[in-house]
């Protein structure tokens, strides 16, 4: 018996020594494990990183689906997180945006990986041989030891007193305020109806203020300038409170004066204005010949254009002389016009003589 088990044991080192020797042994996940799925030369490699991979093991199984397609062949870890090398069957064909979790298969079962489509986003590509799950992507189940231990903290002192303590104060406060509490929660529900169909208008508004902080933290200086100013502003106005009493005092007075005076004339200001109306109505009428009198009137007794008949020291003037003689016979009847008072027969009766001879000569040589 004895020999029998030194023998087997002779083997067995044979066997470690033979693989040692042969540079390919790596511990006992290194030997081939019969039955397991995804090997063989229809198959392509992935890595997925995790943050902790809790007590998976190689050759763990690596589920697509529910059905197992290949297994875990390494893991690894890696600027401080877990590497999972898994080998799977090229039937199993997934998008390159793939998810991965750590799952087990009953409460106390064994560990292993989940690869899933993208549940938050739309699949993209397809994933290959050498393609990297990365740690947003990845995920774990709460382990057996975590939900036992959450709950033996929750009922050692952890919160199931507490629970029974609100649950007492809760029957307390509505025993006998049934009705009380259900329209308490009928308001409750009101408001935030109320609440949710004003949302857009909340949401400006907050906005709103947003801006004006934005406002006032760029003017902050000029602020709190005006914050240090303000105290000596107040002492101020402390130390003049008596004189502007007085006179606000004083302006109410003047106002009742104003309203006074304004009583009492108000029948002489309206006669006034009455009487003025006409001569403003004659104003207006003759409003467009005021402007050429006053231009006549100023220039007097030269014309505007005056200036343009000098240039420099001398004046430029132009003189025409008519000596025809119907020019002639027209200046002689005009000397013979009425005087002031008198009537036109009179002035040519009382006419010389020699202009009258001298005119009718005139129409003479005319003829």
């Amino acid at each position: 018996m004895i020999g029998r088990r030194l023998r087997v044991a002779a083997m067995t080192a044979g066997a470690v020594v033979t693989l040692g020797g042969c540079g390919g042994f790596g511990g006992i996940y290194s030997l081939p494990l019969p039955g397991a799925a995804g090997t063989g030369s229809d198959t392509y490699t992935i890595t997925a990183d995790f943050t902790d991979v809790l007590d998976l093991v190689p050759y763990s199984a690596v589920k697509v689906n529910g059905a197992t397609m290949g297994h875990v062949t390494k893991i690894d870890v890696t600027n401080g997180h877990a590497v999972v090398t898994c080998q799977i069957s090229n039937r199993a064909k997934l998008p390159e945006n793939s998810t991965a979790q750590i799952e087990e298969t009953s409460l106390l079962g064994e560990k292993f990986v989940e690869l899933e489509p993208p549940t938050a986003g739309i699949p993209t590509g397809t994933l290959s041989d050498g393609d990297n799950i990365g740690l947003p992507q990845t995920s774990r189940d709460a382990t057996v030891e975590e939900v036992l231990g959450a709950l033996s903290t929750l009922l050692n002192g952890g919160g199931v007193e507490q629970v029974n303590t609100i649950a007492h104060e809760l029957n307390t406060a509505l025993d006998g305020r049934t009705g009380v509490s259900r329209d308490l929660l009928h308001q409750l529900d009101v408001f935030a109806a109320g609440l949710d169909a004003q949302k857009a208008q909340i949401i400006r508004a907050i906005q709103g203020v947003d801006d004006l902080a934005k406002t006032v933290r760029a003017q902050e200086n000029t602020l709190t300038s005006t914050v240090e100013h303000v105290p000596t502003a107040l002492r101020v106005l402390t130390q003049d409170r008596k004189d502007l009493t007085t006179m606000l005092v004083s302006v109410k007075h003047l106002g009742h004066v104003a309203v006074n005076v304004e009583n009492a004339s108000q029948r002489d200001l309206l006669a006034n204005l009455a009487n003025l109306r006409p001569t403003l109505d004659k104003l207006s009428r003759v409003g467009k010949v005021i402007p050429k009198t006053l231009e006549i009137l100023i220039t007097y007794p030269t014309a505007d254009s005056v200036e343009n008949e000098y240039a420099g020291d001398y004046g430029n003037l132009s003189l025409t002389l008519d000596l025809s003689a119907k020019s002639l016979v027209n200046l002689l009847e005009g000397s013979q016009l009425p005087a002031s008072g008198t009537s036109s027969q009179k002035n040519r009766k009382s006419a010389p003589p020699s202009t009258s001879v001298l005119t009718q000569l005139l129409k003479q040589v005319l003829q």
